[in-house]
């Protein structure tokens, strides 16, 4: 984010790493967040059908922190990790 906008990820903000949709009966309809807690970014997986949220990952809340989250959930996205 700074290197883009030269500024810090403002605390409660979300990055989309993208959705799957209900394809699959195995496979829930979701989307997969990075967003930046007071102390951490987390990578989260939200189900649609609930609303409910799994942690996968907790990064520190610095920039390396946010690339290392952004990563993961990009590779749990392209794996479809739920949890």
């Amino acid at each position: 984010h700074r290197q883009l906008w030269g500024r810090d990820v403002p605390v409660g903000s979300e990055w989309d790493a993208g959705v799957t949709p209900p394809l699959w009966p195995t496979y829930p309809a979701g989307r997969w967040t990075v967003r930046l807690e007071t102390e951490r970014f987390v990578v989260v997986f939200h189900r649609f059908t609930d609303g409910e949220e799994t942690v996968l990952e907790t990064f520190p809340p610095d920039e390396q922190g946010e690339i290392d989250a952004k990563t993961s959930a990009l590779h749990a996205r392209n794996t479809l990790r739920f949890s």
